[in-house]
């Protein structure tokens, strides 16, 4: 037999009892434990000892208990990846063969929430609590459910109280009361407790999310963004439970990237626009900017005057960017003259090109892919003219990808005020890019070798974007799952190891 004490007070009050002077007997208190402890092995031997009641109760044989133990961490594990149905099949089982094993069912209960399934999810909770009153995680999560979907505020914030009573200073009660706080307008009470959970656990990541939207609320976004770049750095997903708050995390993170640019649009434009004059005396040229129809995914690009012969630089942004993002584009092409001015100065500025013969090798690459358009139907000439096509955008963007690494990674450190634009300028043309390699129509045409090289160039260069911004983008996640992810981690880290020993125009290239 296993026995299990319970103390009289806590029973009663479980039951919604008030205690008395007078402690009840066995016969009173024995109908009241039957039914809260139904679910244990019978049957139920029940007696009183000074405040306590002792209840026994079967032990399971050997064999149950460990085949319940592994059914229980299995079903955990589905749990944590997310396979919600599994592992209530799973964790059920085990509370079959061993209907004491406490962690299964806290775990059934935090699944049946995860799930939306709040009457079994609070049924389980109090039964983990009649097997253990001091479970503090357990009536921190009986807590939530009161607090949300209950709506019983009062009663939510008295298991959380009494979860910090049993465990002083537990991140979850911390984080949870601060998260009513909020709810309730107390702002700077629920700041303060956002900061407690923080400091007792700091890879729990719910707090400083919680900060962060309290603040937005407070309309302070550069405090807001701070306390999840705390988050993005420490760089901790525990399992799929957490994802969606990263996802929040990052979107909310975008939301105040744009109001800080907005923000700061005027003193944006005349930082941007002393780089242009800085450009201008470098390279002996003025600088001209229009807006136009570019090509692809190009944000912008620039014209040398010493390439057209004219006497101007010309840069084109694109059409119906928004004017702090058009900042944004405009200090990237400053910086592509910058390099290449400063070239010119020491007589070491070198043109790239292909020839005919690098074409034609190229082409004839590509024979077999040509060969299957034209037997769907498409002309010889239609053939070639798209394939070079795709063959000098490759080329060029085989020749700017590291470049813009290196360039990027001068505005960000160079030009902090620029770094709310760079970011979205940057969020933009990262989506722009992901449609254009998943697009139905450019790959049923573009030729694997094209296809393989670009995913492995913008694999690469998303992996960099993802670092610059330590971790408040993921856009090289849907790279990860496409083909030639090997290739553009390797790319990447070919970029980093060599990045600080660039040369150009007979000096580093912006090193560390």
């Amino acid at each position: 037999m296993r026995t299990l004490r319970l103390k009289i007070a806590d029973l009663l009050e479980s039951a919604g009892l008030t205690p008395s002077d007078q402690k009840p007997d066995v016969t009173a208190l024995t109908p009241l434990v039957l039914k809260q402890y139904d679910f244990l092995s019978q049957p139920l031997v029940i007696t009183v000892e000074g405040d306590e009641v002792v209840l026994q109760f079967p032990e399971e044989t050997p064999a149950a208990r460990e085949e319940a133990a592994r059914l229980a961490e299995k079903g955990a594990k589905r749990a944590g990846e997310g396979d919600s149905l599994k592992a209530v099949d799973l964790l059920k089982r085990a509370l079959k063969l061993q209907p004491s094993l406490h962690r299964a069912r806290r775990d059934l209960a935090m699944t049946y929430m995860e799930m939306g399934d709040i009457e079994n999810a609070t049924n389980h909770l109090i039964e983990v609590l009649r097997l253990e009153p001091g479970d503090a995680w357990s009536w921190v999560v009986l807590g939530n459910l009161y607090l949300g979907p209950k709506k019983d505020l009062e009663t939510g914030e008295k298991f959380l109280r009494k979860a910090l009573l049993l465990k002083p200073g537990d991140a979850w009660a911390l984080n949870s009361l601060a998260a009513l706080f909020r709810t309730q307008g107390k702002y700077e009470e629920a700041l303060q407790h956002f900061e407690m959970a923080i400091s007792a656990n700091p890879d729990f990541a719910n707090p400083y999310v919680g900060a962060a939207t309290v603040l937005d609320a407070l309309q302070q976004p550069d405090r807001a963004a701070a306390f999840l770049r705390r988050l993005f750095t420490m760089g901790r997903l525990i399992d799929t439970r957490t994802q969606p708050v990263y996802g929040q995390a990052r979107h909310l993170y975008a939301k105040l990237q744009q109001e800080i640019a907005r923000r700061e649009e005027s003193t944006l434009f005349k930082c941007v626009l002393d780089y242009k004059a800085e450009l201008e005396a470098l390279s002996g040229y003025p600088i001209q900017i229009e807006e136009g129809e570019l090509k692809g995914t190009i944000g912008a690009r620039i014209q040398m005057a010493w390439t057209r012969g004219r006497d101007h630089h010309l840069i084109t942004t694109r059409r119906g960017f928004a004017p702090e993002l058009l900042c944004h584009l405009e200090a990237h092409e400053f910086t592509h003259l910058k390099i290449e001015s400063e070239a010119r100065k020491v007589g070491k500025n070198q043109f790239f090109t292909s020839t005919q013969r690098t074409h034609a090798a190229a082409l004839g690459s590509l024979q077999a892919d040509a060969d299957k358009l034209r037997r769907s139907g498409s002309s010889p000439d239609s053939i070639e003219r798209l394939h070079l096509s795709l063959i000098q955008g490759l080329c060029g963007f085989l020749f700017n990808c590291p470049l813009d690494m290196l360039i990027e990674r001068h505005l960000h450190r160079t030009f902090p005020l620029l770094r709310s634009a760079q970011f979205l300028s940057l969020r933009v043309l990262a989506e722009d890019a992901l449609k254009a390699n998943t697009s139905p129509q450019i790959l049923k045409v573009a030729p694997r070798k094209i296809v393989r090289a670009t995913l492995a160039l913008n694999g690469a260069y998303c992996l960099f974007l993802d670092d610059l911004f330590e971790g408040a983008t993921t856009f090289a996640a849907p790279y990860r799952k496409m083909d030639n992810f090997d290739m553009a981690k390797a790319l990447y880290q070919h970029w980093k190891d060599r990045a600080d020993q660039v040369t150009g125009g007979g000096q580093r290239i912006f090193p560390s």
